[in-house]
């Protein structure tokens, strides 16, 4: 099986989709694109003109949760959704509120639309609060049972919240100390450290 990732340097989504393949030890490439083939040549990969995609063995899926549901039930080794039903629902809701109340709103394509007259640092001292405000809201409902945002071990919970964190920094949000210390105990822990992508914007 040949699997082909499309990526671009500071995508959340893409990283997203990386830390789980490397965590999972799944062999694949990886193809950079910029931000010019977004809007031109990448369109024949992928129609809606975001990153990631991933192909297997030329057919080619789209949105960072459907392709690492896919890698999940494709691909042996540790699950990240956890072992049990009522666990699974926990994780899925946690990525689907930071893919779809955190990080939508924030994106940059979306922000472009919908406030145009802002100059870039404006956009980003924008995008950087309204992911801490989001947080401050998920915060009460994770890391309930363990130093992990869901259950007792990794999950893909763990990488949404761990990914969208990283972005509120790079758009120069302040520390937020719970999630440094969410962040620093997964890099703590060797496997899943060595995992995550190191690229920044």
């Amino acid at each position: 099986m040949e699997l082909v990732l499309y990526s671009a340097a500071g995508s959340n989504s893409s990283e997203r989709v990386e830390w789980a393949l490397n965590y999972k030890g799944i062999s694949y490439n990886r193809v950079e694109v910029t931000s010019q083939e977004l809007q031109t040549s990448y369109l024949a990969i992928n129609p809606f003109g975001y990153v990631p995609s991933l192909s297997v063995d030329g057919v080619v899926l789209s949105e960072s949760m459907a392709i690492i549901e896919y890698i999940e039930e494709a691909f042996d080794g540790r699950t990240l959704l956890g072992n049990e039903p009522l666990v699974r629902a926990d994780v899925r809701r946690v990525c689907e509120f930071v893919n779809s109340t955190i990080h939508s709103p924030q994106n940059r394509t979306v922000l472009r639309f919908f406030r145009p007259e802002l100059e870039e640092d404006s956009k980003r001292a924008l995008r950087g609060e309204w992911i801490t405000r989001s947080l401050d809201k998920l915060r009460p409902s994770i890391c309930l049972d363990s130093r992990f945002a869901i259950g007792r071990q990794f999950t893909l919970a763990d990488i949404f919240i761990a990914s969208i964190y990283k972005k509120a920094l790079q758009h120069g949000s302040a520390p937020i100390s719970f999630y440094d210390s969410h962040l620093n105990n997964l890099r703590g822990i060797e496997r899943i450290a060595n995992a995550e992508p190191t690229r920044l914007d």
